[in-house]
C-alpha cells in the first residue's frame, strides 16, 4: 500500500486541501505534501491525526475499503451483477482497449 496515495485519494474524496488537513492535524503543509508524494512516511501518531481529520480510523485506512469516486462505485456495482464469464469478457475488452 502506498500511504501517500491513500491519504491523497481520501483527502480529494473529501474535497479537502492539503493546507486544511495539515492545519487540523497539527502538521505542516510541506510535511503533508511530502507524505503524499512518498518522500517521507508519517509516524503512527501523525497518521492517526491525519485519519482523524479525514474521518476514518486506522483500521479503515489500512483496510480494503476505499473512498472511490461515485462513477467508479457505480461501475463496480454493475460489474458485480455480471456472471463470471461476462466479467472475464469485460476484462478482456478492457485489456484490448488499454493496448491501443
Amino acid at each position: 500500500m502506498n500511504i501517500g496515495n491513500r491519504i491523497r485519494n481520501l483527502r480529494l474524496a473529501k474535497q479537502m486541501k492539503t493546507t486544511e488537513v495539515a492545519r487540523k492535524a497539527f502538521i505542516s503543509q510541506p510535511y503533508l505534501s511530502d507524505i503524499e508524494r512518498g518522500r517521507t512516511t508519517p509516524s503512527i501518531d501523525k497518521l492517526q491525526a491525519i485519519c482523524d481529520v479525514l474521518g476514518i480510523s486506522l483500521s479503515e485506512f489500512f483496510g480494503e475499503t476505499m473512498e472511490l469516486p461515485p462513477n467508479t462505485q457505480q461501475l463496480l456495482k454493475t460489474i458485480q451483477q455480471l456472471t463470471d464469464e461476462e466479467q472475464q469478457q469485460l476484462n478482456n475488452f478492457i485489456e484490448l482497449i488499454l493496448k491501443r
